[in-house]
C-alpha cells in the first residue's frame, strides 16, 4: 500500500479475503490510513479519549498510562456516551471544532476487571508490552452507548499521582496548545498549518489540568459533577474544587 500525501491518493494490492473483511477494514486499515492522510485533508488526530453528553464533548488528554481509557469508560457509567478511548479526530466546521471517532476496539488494563462489573468474570484477552490487557467492543462488551461525533466543550489534561487526590487547575490556551502539539505526527507544512488552525480553535474552550489518584469511578463521578453540563466556567469549577472532600 502506498500513500501520496501531496495528491491525497492511496494505492495498494489486497487479497480477496482481506478485501472482504469489512471488520478489519473498519478497525485497522481505515484508522491507519486516516492517521497517515488525515493531516493533508484538514483532520487533526489527537492523543485523547472523548466522551459526550447532550452533544457536548469532554476530551481527556494525556500520555499512555494516564488513565484516559479507564476514565472514559467510568464516565460512561455516569451517563456519558463513548466516542473514543485513545485517538480522537478533530476538524473544523464553519467556526466550530467537531470531534469524531472510528468504531475501533477499546483497550483496558487488567486492573479494569476489578473496577467494572462487566469484566469481573472475564480474563484479559491479549498481552501488550508484556502486560495483560482487555480488547473490547464498547457497545457489546460493556453496554455503553457509542457517540459518533460531538462538539468539544472542555479539555482535561490528565496527570496521575500515587496518592488518592483530585486537584484541578485551569490551563492557558498557550499551555494547552503546547501539550496537544507534542503528540502530533510529523506532517507536510501545509498540513501543519491546517492542524494549527484546528488546535487554536479547540483551545479557546476551557482547558484544565487534573492531577488525580484513586478509584476511577469516584474520579469520574467528580468529573461528571463538574462538567456534565455545558457552560462550566472557571469560577464555577474552582468553587467546586474548594468543596472536594476526596
Amino acid at each position: 500500500m502506498l500513500a501520496d500525501l501531496r495528491t491525497r491518493r492511496v494505492i495498494g494490492r489486497f487479497s480477496v479475503g482481506m478485501a472482504a473483511d469489512h471488520a478489519y477494514w473498519k478497525t485497522a486499515i481505515l484508522p491507519m490510513l486516516l492517521s497517515i492522510l488525515g493531516g493533508s485533508v484538514g483532520i487533526t488526530e489527537l492523543h485523547c479519549a472523548c466522551v459526550a453528553k447532550d452533544k457536548n464533548g469532554l476530551l481527556l488528554a494525556g500520555p499512555s498510562g494516564s488513565g484516559k481509557s479507564t476514565l472514559a469508560v467510568a464516565l460512561c457509567e455516569m451517563g456519558f456516551g463513548f466516542l473514543s478511548d485513545d485517538r480522537t479526530y478533530c476538524s473544523r466546521k464553519n467556526d466550530n471544532v467537531i470531534a469524531w471517532g472510528l468504531p475501533t476496539r477499546l483497550k483496558l488494563r487488567r486492573e479494569a476487571g476489578v473496577w467494572f462489573r462487566q469484566l469481573r468474570e472475564r480474563q484479559p484477552t491479549d498481552v501488550q508490552k508484556g502486560e495483560p490487557v482487555f480488547w473490547l467492543e464498547p457497545e457489546h462488551d460493556l453496554g455503553v452507548e457509542r457517540v459518533r461525533r460531538c462538539q468539544p466543550s472542555t479539555v482535561i489534561f490528565l496527570e496521575r499521582v500515587e496518592a488518592s487526590d483530585f486537584h484541578l487547575s485551569q490551563l492557558s490556551s498557550v499551555e494547552a496548545m503546547s501539550r496537544l502539539d507534542k503528540d502530533l505526527m510529523a506532517e507536510l507544512p501545509e498540513a501543519i498549518a491546517r492542524q494549527s488552525e484546528v488546535i487554536a480553535r479547540l483551545v479557546e474552550i476551557p482547558c484544565w489540568l487534573l492531577r488525580y489518584g484513586g478509584e476511577p469511578l469516584s474520579i469520574a463521578q467528580e468529573i461528571a459533577h463538574r462538567f456534565a453540563r455545558p457552560g462550566v466556567t472557571h469560577r464555577t469549577a474552582m468553587a467546586r474544587e474548594r468543596v472536594w472532600l476526596g
